[in-house]
């Protein structure tokens, strides 16, 4: 009995403990906290680019045009050299010798003229008294012009005799920078044995060729020929990319363009000119050109905010009553960490930038600091 008793007693406070307890009831989470943005609005410039080769302005191979055994060399190699400079010295007693005979043979010549002359005016005194005939007067007149043959023909070998020597010194063109010598002194040079002896080039200048496809090319064409003046100024402000990824210090101009096609790639050949004082612009140096194009107001996001699905590319954004809705969007270029929309957003719509993985659409979120007020 006593146990019975005890068994009701537990029970009953048992009873009593559980009635006194709070109902369980299911607490929600809350709101997910979001970040906002309104699209950015401005005019940004973007580049159309094409990969380049760097040629200098101006390229001599310099060659020798006489026979004979290099004596000298003037320069150091790599150097840089002024217009003018004395580079090579080809032997020059053979060319010597040459011009100082051609210039006994012009003197001979010039003595067999005079000599000529004197013998024409006594013939002609004596045939006013009938000393001498007629046929002795148009003799002395051929030997004449014979003298005067002789004596032309011994001023143009005393010319080329001249210039042959003047060959025996190879002077720069140019101003530029010089390759290595190719031929060292003692070897022979000239037609028949080694023409070429070093490669000068320009550095004030730089060119940069490049390929301009079809597509890209046309927009450009068109608005030269709508607006001469505006588009020629637009052609012409390029930069250089270099394979660093660097920029080029200077802006260039495009001063060429081919006057066809290349039908085999669809492209066209284009120049691009720089001004390149420090020689920075190597010839044979890969460069990417970049033509700028304008974007007026342009709408921009971070590019954090775009996602992307099986459908295409949409953003997140936030209705009045702060509930997620996704829309599409039509992605242009990427302007630094943000991206440009062709379509989808205006100005006004609030698009969320963080918090992103933490939302779905139709759910309510809670709106936080812009991350630019951080």
């Amino acid at each position: 009995m006593k146990s019975t008793f005890s068994v009701l007693s537990f029970l009953f406070v048992s009873f009593l403990s559980v009635s006194c307890r709070k109902p369980n009831e299911f607490q929600p989470p809350p709101p997910p906290q979001v970040t906002v943005e309104n699209p950015e609005v401005k005019d940004v410039v973007l580049y159309d680019t094409f990969p380049g080769l760097v040629d200098a302005r101006e390229s001599v191979t310099l060659v020798a045009r006489v026979n004979g055994f290099l004596e000298e060399v003037h320069f150091d190699d790599g150097a840089k050299v002024q217009e003018g400079d004395l580079l090579f010295t080809i032997e020059q007693e053979g060319y010597l010798a040459s011009l100082n005979a051609a210039k006994a043979t012009l003197a001979q010549a010039e003595a067999g003229l005079s000599l000529a002359q004197a013998s024409l005016s006594r013939k002609e005194k004596a045939y006013e008294s009938q000393a001498v005939s007629e046929l002795d007067v148009l003799t002395a007149k051929a030997d004449v012009q014979g003298a005067e043959a002789a004596v032309q023909a011994a001023a143009s070998a005393v010319e080329g005799a001249e210039l042959n020597l003047s060959y025996t010194k190879i002077v720069a063109p140019m101003s530029g920078i010089i390759s290595r010598k190719y031929v060292s002194e003692g070897n022979l040079v000239g037609p028949g044995a080694v023409t070429e002896l070093a490669l000068l080039l320009s550095i004030d200048k730089a060119n940069v060729y490049f390929s301009a496809d079809e597509r890209r090319l046309i927009p450009k064409l068109r608005m030269m020929e709508d607006y001469p003046q505006k588009g020629g100024k637009f052609l012409s402000a390029v930069k250089l990319a270099l394979s660093d990824g660097q920029d080029y210090d200077l802006e260039g101009k495009i001063d060429y363009m081919d006057n066809s096609l290349d039908t085999q790639t669809g492209t066209l050949k284009v120049r691009a000119v720089f001004e390149n004082p420090e020689g920075f612009l190597v010839q044979g140096m890969f460069a990417k050109v970049k033509i700028p194009k304008d974007n007026k107001g342009a709408i921009l996001i971070p590019e954090i905010a775009v996602q992307r699905d099986m459908v295409g590319s949409f953003v997140y954004t936030l209705t009045a009553e702060d509930k997620v809705e996704s829309v599409y969007v039509k992605l242009g270029a990427l302007y630094g960490q943000q991206r440009i929309i062709q379509e989808g957003l205006g100005k006004s719509d609030r698009v969320v930038t963080r918090g992103i993985q933490r939302v779905r659409p139709g759910a309510s979120v809670t709106v936080s600091g812009s991350p630019k007020g951080e």
